[in-house]
């Protein structure tokens, strides 16, 4: 049996296990070590990570990337170097795709510890493995990606947009629910996004917050130290164990600390195999699901919005609503729920009331430049295109936003369309409309680049401006979306952030000194 057989066969491989196979097949170990050593030309070798004794990982040039090839690398790879193993897992959880700036929540990495790879250094090294990828996308910023990937991966971006504020509206609500239970204060916990960033110890995760709970406190000259509440969450999967490797990871490092504070671990997921779940559970892990702390009707709800996000077609007026009544009654979950749904809510507005054609979360490239930029909102009408900026959040719209959008997003989506032949002779419009208001340095400087621009007509719109726009829709169900949920001061009292109780302030303490190390060195 020669080397291309052994891999048709048997899938990618070390080149230990090959040579191994061989012998087993009656070659002498020299023989079988110069026939591995001897490749042809259509086998690959991973480069950029080695393995113990000098071997490497082999594979047929059509095995890269598919499932098969995955799961023998990490086979692989879990013998010799977990950090690798837990980081390309979560990945795999995230079908593929994540943004950069999370990496080190993911990854199962610490940001730096003494004798373990920092999470940066393992996504450099899976990057000179040509492991992962590294991509700029318009709309949602840079993202790891997945070897060479086989989806398309603008559907992959939109996919990860809808995840990603899908899984902001569970987090802002366990945050809430976290809050009721008493596992943690709502005013100190951090989640994903926040500044500062969701640390405990030397690593980070999607939520984090101090707790005062009985059998985690701890007293040193009886002065109480509370212990942590820590979690990840993971939508529209199921974990597998190789999936929930990363979160197991930093969770058994933790323990292993000296001066750990005790927390509680967490693990949110729409599905767990049953080995994963035992896995788990085995390692004092709370695996849970939406249901199980929402009720289904909430879980189903979550399902819904990442459906309609992920495939805006279905995102007719009256589901918009059925997701905001579910959704809405639970505590935090509000003002993600808003901005997530806005794009929606415009384009249904626009259509109604100008006619023509929309079409959401389009990327577009400016083949000139090679530049990308993603279309929230655009509409045509014969010779007519307006493009909407859409931002459904309540905090005012701040000046290096709108200067951003005006001198980087806009030409770049201006040549895109314009480079296009159907396009060429028609009369563009570029419109900001925020569900809040703008800072006045904001506005003048978007009145100042509407007097001075004549290639196409800039506009924007505020709270107030599209309520009175949507005094003309003959719907009366967006008309009430938009008082019940973005106009009422009632709702914005709800979502306004929580203002930090002065006499908790002691919770507020940096979560990454979690751990008190007695050595100031054990962490350098």
């Amino acid at each position: 049996m020669d080397l291309e057989s052994l891999l048709a066969k048997y899938g990618p491989m070390t080149t230990s296990r090959a040579t191994r196979l061989l012998v087993e097949r009656g070659f002498s170990a020299e023989a079988a070590r110069q026939r591995v050593s001897r490749k042809p030309p259509s086998v690959d070798t991973l480069r950029g990570l080695t393995f113990p004794k000098r071997a490497r990982f082999i594979f047929l040039s059509q095995q890269f990337g598919t499932d098969e090839y995955w799961d023998a690398l990490l086979s692989a790879i879990e013998e010799t170097n977990p950090a690798y193993a837990a980081a390309l897992g979560a990945l795999r959880a995230r079908r593929g795709i994540s943004l950069s700036k999370h990496f080190d929540i993911i990854s199962g990495s610490p940001l730096r510890q003494k004798r373990q790879l920092a999470s940066e250094v393992v996504l450099r090294n899976l990057e000179t493995a040509r492991l992962v990828q590294t991509h700029e996308i318009d709309g949602i910023g840079s993202c790891v990606v997945l070897g060479r990937s086989s989806e398309d991966l603008t559907y992959k971006a939109r996919k990860l947009r809808a995840l990603l504020m899908t899984e902001g509206v569970l987090l802002d609500a366990i945050r809430s629910w976290s809050g009721r239970m008493n596992l943690a204060s709502p005013n100190t916990i951090r989640i994903r996004d926040d500044q500062p960033a969701p640390q405990f110890a030397t690593f980070m995760f999607d939520l984090t917050g101090p707790s005062y709970l009985q059998p985690l406190v701890t007293y040193t000259n009886s002065k109480a130290s509370p212990g942590f509440l820590v979690a990840d969450v993971l939508l529209d999967v199921e974990l597998d164990v190789k999936m929930v490797g990363a979160f197991l990871r930093k969770c058994t490092m933790l323990t292993g600390f000296r001066n750990t504070r005790p927390f509680v671990p967490m693990l949110i997921a729409d599905r767990f195999t049953l080995d994963a779940l035992k896995l788990c559970r085995n390692r004092g892990i709370i695996a849970t699901r939406p249901e199980t702390l929402f009720g289904q009707d909430v879980a189903q709800a979550l399902e819904d919005l990442l459906h309609t996000l992920t495939n805006t077609a279905t995102g007719s007026p009256e589901r918009i609503e059925k997701l905001f009544n579910k959704l809405s009654s639970v505590e935090g979950a509000a003002g993600n729920l808003r901005g997530a749904l806005f794009e929606l809510i415009v384009s249904h507005c626009v259509h109604q009331l100008e006619g023509g054609e929309v079409a959401l979360g389009y990327v577009l490239t400016d083949i000139k430049t090679g530049k990308r930029a993603e279309v929230d909102v655009l509409w045509e009408r014969q010779r007519e295109l307006a493009v909407y900026e859409c931002k459904g959040y309540r905090s005012s719209v701040k000046l290096a936003e709108v200067e951003k959008w005006l001198t980087h997003k806009v030409p770049t989506i201006y040549a895109a369309l314009k480079g296009q032949d159907r396009y060429s002779s028609s009369k563009f419009a570029f419109e900001f409309w925020t569900a809040s208001i703008f800072d006045s340095d904001a506005e003048a400087f978007l009145q100042n680049a509407m007097e001075k621009t004549r290639r196409y007509r800039i506009g924007w719109k505020n709270g107030t401006d599209i309520r009175k726009y949507a005094e003309g829709l003959k719907s009366p169900g967006l008309r009430k979306i938009l008082d019940d949920h973005y106009f009422k001061d009632v709702l914005a009292m709800i979502v306004e952030p929580a203002t930090p109780d002065p006499a908790r302030n002691e919770l507020s303490r940096d979560l990454s000194q979690a751990i008190i190390p007695s050595d100031p060195q054990q962490f350098a």
